[in-house]
């Protein structure tokens, strides 16, 4: 005879209360965040390698910038769940993987530096990347460029909200988020109107520590 054991009803349901709770959650979706090259003929993707950790950013000592720059490396590495990436301001810029400039972006001055802007009512912000192919490989030349400079009076107008946000989009694209969104909700949006990070900035910054990088930075 076959033995035969009847559970509680009770119990059956716990059962299957616990595999329904084990599934995962759906995630809020990433947007597109490579960057495309030569026409489309290949997709670029970057990430700080965990040797470079921490980024080392220099800030010009100009508008509170620093301070300004500080809260974005905060809130961007928050982002991350292991630490994949890390920031430290630095005296020296000389030395430094990322240079941020408190003046308007000049002229792009090499053919191969690609151009990413931002325009607020109060101020604007570029990133420049100076990427090259050598040999078998896209080279990133550091330092990144950053600019975020006061389109109006500083000394008649409030721009520190404004210098806020435009750093933390900056620090979004030398972080390897090279694209704009078309959510104004996310700070990478090219007009970007969110005090912080959206849940789709912290998701597509996760997916890009993990994703293969293409793009190598080089001195």
């Amino acid at each position: 005879m076959t033995a035969r054991h009847t559970l509680p009803l009770a119990l059956l349901l716990a059962g299957a209360l616990s595999c329904a709770e084990a599934t995962s959650p759906s995630r809020v979706p990433n947007y597109e965040w490579r960057l495309v090259w030569e026409g489309g003929l290949d997709t670029l993707s970057f990430h700080w390698p965990e040797d470079m950790l921490p980024v080392k950013i220099w800030v010009e000592d100009s508008l509170d910038m620093p301070a300004r720059v500080q809260e974005g490396v905060d809130d961007w590495q928050g982002a991350f769940l292991y630490g994949e990436y890390a920031a430290v301001l630095v005296s020296d810029s000389s030395s430094a993987d990322v240079v941020v400039r408190v003046v308007t972006p000049p002229p792009k001055a090499i053919a191969t530096v690609n151009r990413l802007n931002t325009l607020l009512p109060g101020c604007e912000g570029a990133t420049d990347l100076d990427i090259e192919f050598i040999a078998t490989q896209y080279e990133l030349r550091l330092p990144v460029r950053m600019y975020v400079a006061p389109r109006y009076d500083p000394a008649t107008t409030d721009l520190t909200e404004c210098f806020r946000v435009t750093a933390r989009h900056e620090l979004g694209h030398s972080l390897g988020l090279f694209q704009h969104t078309s959510d104004s909700r996310d700070i990478m949006y090219g007009n970007p109107e969110a005090e912080g990070l959206s849940a789709r900035d912290i998701n597509t910054a996760q997916l890009v520590a993990h994703w293969p990088a293409n793009l190598i930075p080089t001195r």
